[in-house]
């Protein structure tokens, strides 16, 4: 083979290993590419999930509610600061987007949902911070690093959580089975969850830039309670029916910024079901006005709500001001011996 005939078949050789790879990229990154505003890491989900939601926790981080809650740390929820004194992370810092996928289940019945984080994570720090949790062993597999955690529940029986460092910017935590599912799926390069067609559809339909979002099947409502407490009736024992008709899907948006604001859309069987949940959502509307004589902020959330229908459909929409949210929030009792705050008020007008 002459010289020039060498280099040109070395030079076709290249241009076709290009090719295939430049195609087994661009394969690769469309199995794994975002579905809306789920991040590609979230289709290793198991494909018999029922919902999904998902939070944008720098955008989070920059609304009003969360300096809100910065400066009153009774509005942090409890589940958020166990989170960081186990894992190490700072929300604000560390985690970009944080995802929840789960089976439908009414009660204590539900499944542990499984949670992935994407940011950025020092592994070696997260694994000597998990290394010293109490009960948490450390183990290997398929080239990832798991820490499970075993208790007992109610019912004595053994329950084990896990949490996984999938790489540097992903971790997964949740029931250890479903964890070592979802670290398998990810070493074989699967994506369970685009075989749930109908729950793909509704991720690929949420509103742009949402900062929360929700969506779930038919099986959404299973876990609804049939009565909820009658708003503004305290600790009487009063409550109010739920006779909910059934939902065949159901999505829920919202931002944080300037004020709480969500829109629920719910795809009733027929026209019908859509106007009697519409009816069962403007009957508890209509309850918060009347109670708004013994709590008068009640007055402000029944107007901040607005419910239509369209064929099947059921549309909700809310816009809450951080102030009402407070102004609803139960207050702190005192601990025994210790003066409430309207008391320190009167305490010290008196002794002006």
């Amino acid at each position: 083979m002459t010289r020039s005939r060498l280099v040109l078949s070395v030079s076709v050789l290249i241009v076709a290993l290009g090719v295939v790879a430049g195609f087994g990229a661009l394969w690769l990154d469309s199995a794994r590419a975002a579905v809306g505003p789920l991040p590609g890491e979230g289709l290793v989900f198991p494909a018999d999930t029922h919902f999904v939601m998902g939070f944008d926790v720098k955008r989070v981080v920059a609304s009003p509610m969360w300096t809100r809650m910065a400066s009153k740390p009774e509005m942090r929820p409890e589940g958020l600061k166990q989170f960081e004194t186990m894992t190490g992370l700072d929300p604000a810092r560390d985690i970009d987007q944080i995802v929840v996928a789960g089976r439908g289940g009414a009660g204590k019945t539900a499944p542990q949902p499984l949670v992935i984080a994407t940011g950025r994570f020092d592994l070696e720090k997260l694994s000597g911070t998990m290394g010293m949790a109490e009960q948490a062993e450390k183990r290997q597999l398929e080239g990832t690093t798991l820490f499970t955690m075993t208790k007992e529940n109610e019912k004595g029986e053994t329950e084990s959580s896990t949490l996984a460092l999938l790489d540097p910017g992903v971790l997964v935590f949740g029931p250890t089975a479903g964890v070592e599912a979802v670290v398998a799926s990810r070493s074989r390069g699967e994506t369970p969850l685009t075989q749930n067609t109908e729950l793909i559809e509704l991720v690929e339909g949420v509103k742009p830039g949402s900062t929360f979002w929700v969506v779930g099947d038919s099986t959404i409502l299973a876990g609804m309670p049939d009565r909820i407490p009658a708003p503004g009736m305290g600790g009487s024992g009063s409550s109010v029916g739920l006779n909910l008709p059934p939902l065949q899907s159901l999505t829920l948006t919202g931002d944080f910024d300037p004020e709480l604001s969500m829109a629920l859309t719910g795809v009733a069987v027929d026209e019908a079901a859509a106007t009697k949940l519409a009816d069962v959502v403007r009957g508890l509307v209509a309850l918060m006005s009347l109670q708004a004589q013994q709590k008068p902020e009640l007055a402000q959330l029944a107007s901040a709500f607005s419910v239509s229908t369209e064929t099947n459909t059921v549309l909700i929409n809310a816009r809450i001001p951080y102030d009402l949210l407070e102004a609803l929030q139960p207050k702190k009792k005192p601990a025994p011996g210790e003066a409430s705050p309207e008391a320190e008020a009167s305490a010290a007008v008196t002794e002006d």
